[in-house]
Protein backbone atom coordinates (compact mmCIF):
# COMPACT_ATOMS: atom_id res chain seq x y z
CA UNK A 1 0.00 0.00 0.00
CA UNK A 2 1.12 3.71 -0.10
CA UNK A 3 0.60 5.36 2.92
CA UNK A 4 1.45 9.34 3.58
CA UNK A 5 3.79 10.59 6.49
CA UNK A 6 1.63 13.63 6.83
CA UNK A 7 -2.46 12.10 6.77
CA UNK A 8 -1.38 8.46 8.20
CA UNK A 9 -2.89 6.98 5.63
CA UNK A 10 -2.67 8.10 1.43
CA UNK A 11 -5.88 6.42 0.16
CA UNK A 12 -6.47 3.82 3.42
CA UNK A 13 -5.77 0.47 3.78
CA UNK A 14 -5.31 -0.90 0.41
CA UNK A 15 -3.46 -3.92 -0.73
CA UNK A 16 -1.29 -4.22 -3.71
CA UNK A 17 -2.72 -5.69 -6.77
CA UNK A 18 0.77 -7.13 -7.72
CA UNK A 19 3.24 -7.74 -5.25
CA UNK A 20 5.96 -4.66 -5.66
CA UNK A 21 8.71 -7.67 -4.82
CA UNK A 22 8.21 -9.64 -7.64
CA UNK A 23 9.30 -6.81 -9.64
CA UNK A 24 11.62 -4.43 -7.76
CA UNK A 25 14.34 -6.86 -8.20
CA UNK A 26 18.24 -6.18 -8.21
CA UNK A 27 19.58 -2.54 -7.93
CA UNK A 28 20.38 -2.60 -11.20
CA UNK A 29 17.14 -2.97 -12.75
CA UNK A 30 15.52 0.65 -13.16
CA UNK A 31 11.92 1.48 -11.79
CA UNK A 32 9.95 3.41 -13.75
CA UNK A 33 7.19 4.63 -11.29
CA UNK A 34 3.87 7.02 -12.46
CA UNK A 35 0.87 7.98 -11.26
CA UNK A 36 -2.37 8.35 -13.15
CA UNK A 37 -5.63 9.32 -12.79
CA UNK A 38 -8.25 6.75 -14.10
CA UNK A 39 -10.16 7.75 -16.55
CA UNK A 40 -13.73 6.61 -17.64
CA UNK A 41 -13.34 5.72 -21.04
CA UNK A 42 -9.51 5.36 -23.83
CA UNK A 43 -7.60 3.67 -25.74
CA UNK A 44 -4.44 2.91 -23.37
CA UNK A 45 -5.37 0.41 -20.28
CA UNK A 46 -4.42 -1.66 -17.53
CA UNK A 47 -6.23 -4.58 -15.90
CA UNK A 48 -6.87 -5.33 -12.13
CA UNK A 49 -5.72 -9.03 -12.13
CA UNK A 50 -7.21 -9.71 -9.25
CA UNK A 51 -10.52 -8.33 -9.86
CA UNK A 52 -10.33 -8.55 -14.04
CA UNK A 53 -11.24 -4.66 -13.83
CA UNK A 54 -10.25 -2.43 -16.76
CA UNK A 55 -8.65 0.61 -16.12
CA UNK A 56 -8.23 3.25 -18.67
CA UNK A 57 -5.97 6.07 -18.55
CA UNK A 58 -3.41 8.59 -20.48
CA UNK A 59 -0.08 7.89 -20.41
CA UNK A 60 0.83 10.96 -21.94
CA UNK A 61 -0.42 12.69 -18.77
CA UNK A 62 1.52 11.25 -15.64
CA UNK A 63 0.61 13.62 -12.40
CA UNK A 64 3.59 12.17 -11.31
CA UNK A 65 7.23 10.53 -12.86
CA UNK A 66 10.29 9.83 -11.39
CA UNK A 67 11.60 12.96 -11.83
CA UNK A 68 9.44 14.43 -9.38
CA UNK A 69 11.04 12.26 -6.67
CA UNK A 70 13.51 14.66 -4.16
CA UNK A 71 14.38 11.96 -1.46
CA UNK A 72 14.40 8.11 -0.94
CA UNK A 73 15.07 5.73 1.71
CA UNK A 74 14.29 2.39 2.78
CA UNK A 75 13.15 2.55 6.95
CA UNK A 76 10.63 0.17 8.97
CA UNK A 77 7.22 1.50 9.95
CA UNK A 78 6.61 3.31 12.74
CA UNK A 79 3.88 0.70 14.07
CA UNK A 80 4.53 -2.73 12.72
CA UNK A 81 8.43 -2.54 11.74
CA UNK A 82 7.60 -3.28 8.21
CA UNK A 83 9.95 -2.35 5.70
CA UNK A 84 9.39 0.58 3.02
CA UNK A 85 10.38 3.01 0.87
CA UNK A 86 9.66 6.72 2.16
CA UNK A 87 9.33 9.17 -1.32
CA UNK A 88 9.44 12.92 -0.91
CA UNK A 89 8.39 14.81 -3.58
CA UNK A 90 10.17 17.69 -5.13
CA UNK A 91 8.07 21.43 -4.66
CA UNK A 92 6.49 20.57 -8.21
CA UNK A 93 5.49 16.91 -8.01
CA UNK A 94 4.12 18.09 -4.11
CA UNK A 95 1.88 20.38 -5.89
CA UNK A 96 0.79 18.25 -8.88
CA UNK A 97 0.24 15.08 -6.49
CA UNK A 98 -2.22 17.70 -4.15
CA UNK A 99 -3.66 18.95 -7.22
CA UNK A 100 -4.40 15.47 -8.46
CA UNK A 101 -6.00 13.91 -5.44
CA UNK A 102 -7.77 16.71 -4.48
CA UNK A 103 -10.05 16.61 -8.03
CA UNK A 104 -9.98 12.70 -8.03
CA UNK A 105 -11.92 12.07 -4.16
CA UNK A 106 -14.34 9.53 -4.85
CA UNK A 107 -12.24 8.24 -8.17
CA UNK A 108 -9.13 5.88 -8.51
CA UNK A 109 -5.52 7.00 -9.20
CA UNK A 110 -3.30 4.72 -10.91
CA UNK A 111 0.04 3.49 -10.10
CA UNK A 112 1.97 1.72 -12.46
CA UNK A 113 5.87 0.62 -12.23
CA UNK A 114 7.57 -0.16 -15.26
CA UNK A 115 4.31 -0.39 -17.31
CA UNK A 116 2.68 -2.50 -14.85
CA UNK A 117 -0.24 -2.02 -12.44
CA UNK A 118 0.54 -1.99 -8.60
CA UNK A 119 -2.35 -0.42 -7.43
CA UNK A 120 -5.17 0.99 -8.11
CA UNK A 121 -6.79 3.02 -5.08
CA UNK A 122 -10.21 4.76 -3.98
CA UNK A 123 -8.71 8.79 -3.57
CA UNK A 124 -10.62 9.42 -0.05
CA UNK A 125 -9.28 13.17 0.34
CA UNK A 126 -6.32 15.10 -0.74
CA UNK A 127 -3.03 14.24 -0.12
CA UNK A 128 -1.34 17.71 0.72
CA UNK A 129 2.32 16.86 2.02
CA UNK A 130 4.08 15.30 -0.62
CA UNK A 131 5.75 11.99 1.32
CA UNK A 132 4.60 8.96 0.36
CA UNK A 133 5.82 5.40 1.77
CA UNK A 134 5.60 2.81 -0.47
CA UNK A 135 5.00 -0.91 1.28
CA UNK A 136 5.29 -3.96 -0.97
CA UNK A 137 5.41 -6.61 1.54
CA UNK A 138 9.24 -7.01 0.70
CA UNK A 139 12.50 -7.67 2.64
CA UNK A 140 15.30 -4.59 3.59
CA UNK A 141 17.30 -5.63 1.16
CA UNK A 142 14.79 -5.64 -1.43
CA UNK A 143 13.23 -1.88 -0.07
CA UNK A 144 16.71 -0.85 -0.24
CA UNK A 145 16.90 -2.18 -4.00
CA UNK A 146 13.84 -0.19 -4.77
CA UNK A 147 14.89 3.09 -3.30
CA UNK A 148 17.88 2.78 -5.21
CA UNK A 149 16.20 2.78 -8.50
CA UNK A 150 14.00 5.44 -7.85
CA UNK A 151 16.72 7.98 -6.66
CA UNK A 152 16.65 11.62 -8.52
CA UNK A 153 20.44 9.93 -9.86
CA UNK A 154 19.05 8.35 -12.59
CA UNK A 155 16.60 10.92 -13.49
CA UNK A 156 18.52 11.44 -16.45
CA UNK A 157 17.66 7.48 -17.68
CA UNK A 158 14.46 7.78 -16.78
CA UNK A 159 13.98 11.60 -18.62
CA UNK A 160 15.69 9.33 -22.11
CA UNK A 161 12.18 7.08 -21.95
CA UNK A 162 9.88 9.91 -21.19
CA UNK A 163 11.10 11.43 -24.93
CA UNK A 164 9.66 8.58 -26.90
CA UNK A 165 6.08 8.97 -25.53
CA UNK A 166 3.44 6.15 -26.96
CA UNK A 167 2.85 7.74 -30.02
CA UNK A 168 6.34 7.49 -30.83
CA UNK A 169 6.20 3.53 -31.47
CA UNK A 170 2.64 4.25 -32.93
CA UNK A 171 4.62 6.32 -35.90
CA UNK A 172 5.69 3.02 -37.05
CA UNK A 173 1.85 1.70 -37.19
CA UNK A 174 1.03 4.79 -39.32
CA UNK A 175 3.77 4.80 -41.89
CA UNK A 176 2.98 0.97 -42.16
CA UNK A 177 -0.72 1.83 -43.13
CA UNK A 178 -0.01 4.73 -45.16
CA UNK A 179 2.94 3.11 -47.06
CA UNK A 180 5.13 5.57 -45.20
CA UNK A 181 8.05 4.67 -47.19
CA UNK A 182 10.47 7.45 -46.04
CA UNK A 183 9.64 7.47 -42.62
CA UNK A 184 10.21 3.61 -42.31
CA UNK A 185 13.54 4.10 -43.72
CA UNK A 186 14.58 5.95 -40.94
CA UNK A 187 12.46 4.08 -37.89
CA UNK A 188 13.73 0.52 -39.26
CA UNK A 189 17.37 -0.73 -38.50
CA UNK A 190 19.42 -1.59 -41.27
CA UNK A 191 19.32 -5.37 -39.31
CA UNK A 192 15.79 -5.17 -38.65
CA UNK A 193 14.32 -8.60 -38.01
CA UNK A 194 10.39 -8.38 -37.92
CA UNK A 195 8.40 -11.04 -37.05
CA UNK A 196 5.07 -11.99 -37.58
CA UNK A 197 2.41 -14.12 -35.86
CA UNK A 198 2.22 -16.65 -38.74
CA UNK A 199 5.95 -17.12 -38.05
CA UNK A 200 6.90 -14.98 -41.25
CA UNK A 201 10.03 -13.38 -41.10
CA UNK A 202 11.24 -10.34 -42.96
CA UNK A 203 13.84 -7.83 -43.02
CA UNK A 204 13.86 -4.15 -43.56
CA UNK A 205 14.29 -4.44 -47.63
CA UNK A 206 11.36 -7.22 -47.99
CA UNK A 207 9.12 -5.33 -45.62
CA UNK A 208 9.27 -2.44 -47.48
CA UNK A 209 9.25 -4.76 -50.78
CA UNK A 210 6.07 -5.89 -49.65
CA UNK A 211 4.26 -2.94 -49.25
CA UNK A 212 5.39 -0.82 -52.24
CA UNK A 213 4.07 -3.99 -54.69
CA UNK A 214 0.70 -4.20 -52.45
CA UNK A 215 1.34 -7.62 -51.35
CA UNK A 216 0.51 -6.68 -47.98
CA UNK A 217 -1.10 -3.85 -47.18
CA UNK A 218 -2.57 -2.40 -43.76
CA UNK A 219 -6.09 -0.82 -43.59
CA UNK A 220 -5.81 0.13 -40.17
CA UNK A 221 -3.16 -0.31 -36.87
CA UNK A 222 -4.72 0.44 -33.63
CA UNK A 223 -2.52 1.03 -30.55
CA UNK A 224 -4.34 -0.59 -27.93
CA UNK A 225 -2.05 -0.55 -24.95
CA UNK A 226 1.38 -0.34 -24.07
CA UNK A 227 2.12 -2.88 -21.91
CA UNK A 228 6.21 -2.36 -21.04
CA UNK A 229 8.60 -0.55 -21.62
CA UNK A 230 11.87 -0.67 -20.56
CA UNK A 231 15.57 0.94 -21.28
CA UNK A 232 18.85 -0.86 -20.97
CA UNK A 233 21.92 1.13 -22.10
CA UNK A 234 20.88 1.86 -26.05
CA UNK A 235 18.29 -0.41 -26.29
CA UNK A 236 14.33 0.47 -24.84
CA UNK A 237 11.95 -2.94 -24.86
CA UNK A 238 8.37 -1.83 -26.02
CA UNK A 239 5.68 -4.66 -25.35
CA UNK A 240 2.29 -3.71 -27.01
CA UNK A 241 -1.14 -4.46 -28.01
CA UNK A 242 -2.51 -3.57 -31.37
CA UNK A 243 -5.62 -4.26 -33.07
CA UNK A 244 -4.60 -4.90 -37.36
CA UNK A 245 -6.81 -5.43 -39.91
CA UNK A 246 -5.51 -5.26 -43.58
CA UNK A 247 -4.75 -7.84 -46.60
CA UNK A 248 -2.41 -10.50 -48.05
CA UNK A 249 -2.41 -10.70 -51.50
CA UNK A 250 -5.90 -11.05 -51.92
CA UNK A 251 -7.05 -12.68 -48.58
CA UNK A 252 -7.88 -10.07 -45.85
CA UNK A 253 -7.34 -10.39 -42.38
CA UNK A 254 -8.21 -8.89 -38.54
CA UNK A 255 -6.36 -9.51 -36.19
CA UNK A 256 -4.99 -8.66 -32.15
CA UNK A 257 -1.58 -8.83 -31.45
CA UNK A 258 1.22 -8.77 -28.61
CA UNK A 259 4.07 -7.52 -30.08
CA UNK A 260 7.27 -7.01 -28.56
CA UNK A 261 9.38 -4.73 -30.08
CA UNK A 262 13.53 -3.76 -29.00
CA UNK A 263 14.41 -0.03 -30.50
CA UNK A 264 18.05 1.00 -30.85
CA UNK A 265 18.65 4.22 -29.97
CA UNK A 266 21.38 6.31 -32.45
CA UNK A 267 23.32 9.19 -32.53
CA UNK A 268 21.05 12.04 -31.59
CA UNK A 269 18.51 10.41 -30.13
CA UNK A 270 16.38 9.19 -32.94
CA UNK A 271 15.40 5.31 -31.78
CA UNK A 272 15.14 2.56 -35.28
CA UNK A 273 13.60 -0.86 -34.37
CA UNK A 274 16.03 -3.50 -34.60
CA UNK A 275 13.70 -6.37 -33.53
CA UNK A 276 10.16 -7.34 -33.57
CA UNK A 277 7.91 -10.67 -32.74
CA UNK A 278 3.92 -10.63 -32.69
CA UNK A 279 1.85 -13.50 -31.71
CA UNK A 280 -1.49 -13.46 -32.16
CA UNK A 281 -4.27 -12.96 -29.17
CA UNK A 282 -8.09 -13.44 -28.48
CA UNK A 283 -9.66 -9.72 -27.47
Amino acid sequence: MIMSKKTNSLFGCLLLLCCLMQITGTAQQKAIVGFYKALPKGKTYVTDKQTNEVLYYNPDSAIVTNKDIATTRAESTEYTGRPVVRVVLTPAGRAAFGKATRESIGKKILVLMNGRLLMAPMVLNEIAGGEVEIDGNFSMAEARALAVNLAPERARDIEETAVYPPRYFASLDSALVHKDISKLERLLHRSASIGHSNGWVQNKNELIDDLETGKVSYQSIDQISIEEKDIEQDFIRVRRKLKVEGQYEQYPFEVTLSVMEIWKKQSGGQLQLWSRQAVAIKD
